[in-house]
């Protein structure tokens, strides 16, 4: 019984010290992960600042609530967020003709595909090249794309389509500049988990800056009759200074040939991920799947062809962060002979800063218990005039242009105290519950062991 109880106590001890950390106090420089110097450009107090790649990518909140600039006193500078991203994407959106694959289901024959073109309101037939058929051997329900017009760099093909719910439709993207020779360009499974949710992953197909002029682009999948395509446009590559960063990453060993698991950081402008083979495995099919926390089931999220010749593929990640990720090959493949690299694409940041205070200055991120403090543009300019933000002086970052360092990507194998302490403390309990009742069982004993014995 003692035995148990020194136990009882030691896993309570334990327990104990499994608590979290007593509580920073986020107003101050310290308590943030990295810090870089800040430089003010000469002109007014009110200026810009891009986030650079090494402190964007340490930030560990989603909101990227734990960006702060603090003035050489450690007192703390005015800022507010800036959405480059989505005015840049809302004013650069480009609407791509669409016109259906005529033939419905039927078998496929001579691996052709028969588009209709509306040309200044008559109809046209094309004949397609088209090696792709779906497993039975019929014809691949598709759509064209006319992206001729288009002179920039694609970021992204943003589809305006219905989606059933609860069935993954993996979709295939070609691109000819004949309609006679395609090339592959990448592949994306739509999924949508219930009635009122959103697509997982949503309806844009990364491209990461492909090059359309002059060409057309084909859309396949594999269901007849499981979507229906209303629509599509072209996302433009944004101007250089905010375009997506990516990071390198550290990936985890191989969990076999054909399958690498890993989890992501928290950051909220996390986009996608660059992923690209080592160069003697070829071609080398790969999808995408999310786990959420507390489930078993893998969700498919995304696909991409990879070639070892320079073939990176670009997989979108849905907004809904998941607990873990699995990149699997496709079976009809060798698989990875090593781990594949991964990169972190992030989207970028630009904040706006009104200086004050005591120079120099220092711009802090990397601190998970602090909250968003950014102003609004109407507070930080309450001048009431528009705010011509094109015109403002650009701060510095020092170390702006050093590469940033590998972020890993073990997850959270290991677990850590924190995770230990409730089957600690269940322990504890169960155990200390042993001890009461045996405690108990030795004391009745006892009792009735004296009522018996002779007076």
């Amino acid at each position: 019984m003692r035995a148990l109880a020194a136990f009882t106590l030691l896993l309570v001890v334990v327990a104990s010290g499994c608590r979290q950390a007593p509580a920073v106090d986020v107003s101050k420089p310290e308590a943030y992960a990295r810090q870089a110097a800040l430089e003010p450009a000469p002109g007014g107090k009110l200026q810009r600042v891009t986030l650079p790649p090494a402190l964007l990518a340490a930030a560990e909140r989603r909101d990227l609530g734990d960006v702060r600039v603090f003035d050489a006193r450690g007192r703390l500078v005015a800022l507010a967020m800036l959405p480059v991203a989505a005015g840049a994407e809302g004013s650069r959106r480009v609407d791509l003709p669409v016109y259906p694959v005529l033939g419905g289901n039927e078998a496929l024959q001579n691996s052709r595909l028969t588009i209709r073109v509306e040309d200044g309101g008559a109809a046209q037939a094309i004949t397609v090249d088209q090696s792709a058929r779906s497993a039975g051997g019929k014809r691949m329900p598709a759509v064209l794309l006319d992206s001729r017009a288009v002179r920039e760099p694609v970021d992204a093909i943003a589809l305006r389509v219905d989606v059933p719910v609860g069935r993954p439709v993996p979709l295939t993207l070609l691109t000819s500049s004949n309609l006679k020779d395609w090339e592959p360009l990448t592949e994306k499974v739509l999924f949508r988990p219930n009635e009122r949710a959103p697509l997982l992953g949503g309806a844009r197909v990364a491209l990461d800056g492909a090059d359309l002029r002059g060409r057309f682009v084909g859309v396949s999948w594999t269901e007849p009759g499981s979507i229906a395509v209303k629509g599509a446009s072209a996302i433009l590559a944004a101007p250089p200074g905010a375009r997506r960063v990516a990071v390198r990453a550290e990936s985890p060993a191989l969990t076999d040939a054909h399958q690498l698991q890993f989890e992501l950081p928290a950051n909220g402008r996390l986009a996608a991920i660059r992923v690209t083979p080592a160069a003697a495995d070829g071609i080398v099919p790969v999808r995408l799947y999310g786990r959420s926390p507390g489930r078993d089931a893998w969700t498919a999220l995304g696909s991409a062809t990879l070639s070892g010749e320079g073939g990176a593929g670009i997989i979108a990640l849905p907004d809904v962060r998941m607990a873990s990720y699995k990149l699997e090959a496709d079976g009809r493949t060798a698989g990875f002979s090593t781990a594949p690299e991964v990169e972190l694409l992030f989207d970028p940041v630009e904040l706006l800063v009104a200086f004050s205070g005591t120079p120099p200055y220092r711009i802090a991120v990397g601190q998970a218990a602090a909250k968003p403090n950014f102003l609004t543009l109407a507070e930080i300019d309450p001048s009431g005039a528009p705010l011509n933000v094109g015109a403002l002086p650009r701060a510095t970052v020092d170390g702006a242009s050093d590469a940033p360092p590998a972020i890993p990507l073990q997850g959270k194998a290991a677990g850590g105290m924190e995770d230990m302490r409730k089957p600690f403390l269940w322990a504890a309990l169960l155990i200390g519950t042993l001890v009461l009742a045996f405690a108990a069982f030795r004391l009745l004993r006892a009792s009735n062991a004296g009522s018996r014995s002779p007076a």
